[in-house]
């Protein structure tokens, strides 16, 4: 558990910012590693929740009742974030009792078929660009034009730094992440007038998510060494981020991406260089 979070007040809706308390969340693919933790910041903060998940009802259930604990009301939504007609049955049912203030585009797919560019699959590359980048945008015009209407919501896009720099096998993911980059810029322009906020969070290497596993199980073990605050980012890092862009603390922050590592990035060129 990061230290961020360890500073967190634990009692049931009882979080750092009340201005969230009672408001209602919209999380797509928030059962899970770092949806989860998304999920369960955002109920301490107060925050009614809608968890979208895919595949496994037990964590879904699993997550809920973590969140119910907290004292928001809970709701679970299965759903393909990569199938039009399945993602806006998901925003309907999300809707159906009261508006999204907060959206949150957490589902991702893509590190289950590991390939380099060259010989990425066809079927694979149109799969993950569907999760990773048309669910997002699709999500987005329509919850972004519903917050525009009542002039306020926020809409946070979970990028990676995969996206500008090199990673082995990360081809398909990294290219859906960094058009997800471009298009928070661009809708962080496009609604900012109505009072509507998109922001992107970033982080370095997060030990504990569902994307660790899909790697060696070393590679946690081999990034912690380098990274100067000395450890790797844990899921309440991100979740803590998510909770602050969320709040009346961060106004101006919109169109932009917000990245942290522990200073990671910063140092591994020494270390590349020293060795």
């Amino acid at each position: 558990m990061s230290d961020i979070n360890k500073q967190a007040p634990r009692v049931p809706g009882v979080g750092r910012y009340q201005e969230l308390r009672e408001k209602k969340a919209l999380i797509l693919g928030g059962s899970r590693g770092i949806g989860r933790a998304i999920s369960e910041r955002l109920a301490l903060e107060g925050v009614n929740l809608v968890i979208n998940y895919s595949r496994s009802a037990a964590a879904a259930e699993d997550c809920a009742r973590a969140c119910e604990s907290l004292g928001v009301d809970v709701q679970l939504i299965q759903g393909d974030i990569g199938d039009e007609q399945s993602l806006m049955r998901v925003i309907d049912f999300a809707n159906s009792q009261s508006s999204i203030d907060i959206l949150v585009n957490n589902a991702a797919r893509g590190l289950e078929r590991p390939r380099p560019a060259l010989t990425q699959k066809s079927q694979h590359l149109h799969k993950t660009m569907d999760v990773n980048l048309f669910g997002p945008w699709f999500a987005s015009q329509t919850v972004g034009a519903a917050m525009a209407e009542t002039g306020s919501g926020v809409i946070i896009n979970l990028l990676s730094p995969g996206a500008w720099k090199y990673m082995p096998g990360y081809s398909a993911v990294a290219t859906s992440k960094a058009a997800l980059e471009s298009l928070t810029k661009y809708l962080g322009v496009e609604l900012a007038s109505s009072g509507v906020r998109v922001c992107g969070v970033s982080s370095g290497w997060v030990e504990g998510s569902d994307g660790e596993h899909s790697y060696r199980d070393e590679v946690s073990e081999r990034v912690r060494p380098h990274v100067p605050s000395g450890r790797n980012v844990a899921p309440e890092d991100i979740a803590a981020v998510v909770a602050w862009l969320s709040s009346h603390e961060a106004p101006m922050f919109g169109g932009q991406v917000l990245h942290f590592d522990g200073g990671f990035d910063l140092n591994s060129w020494r270390n590349i260089l020293e060795t």
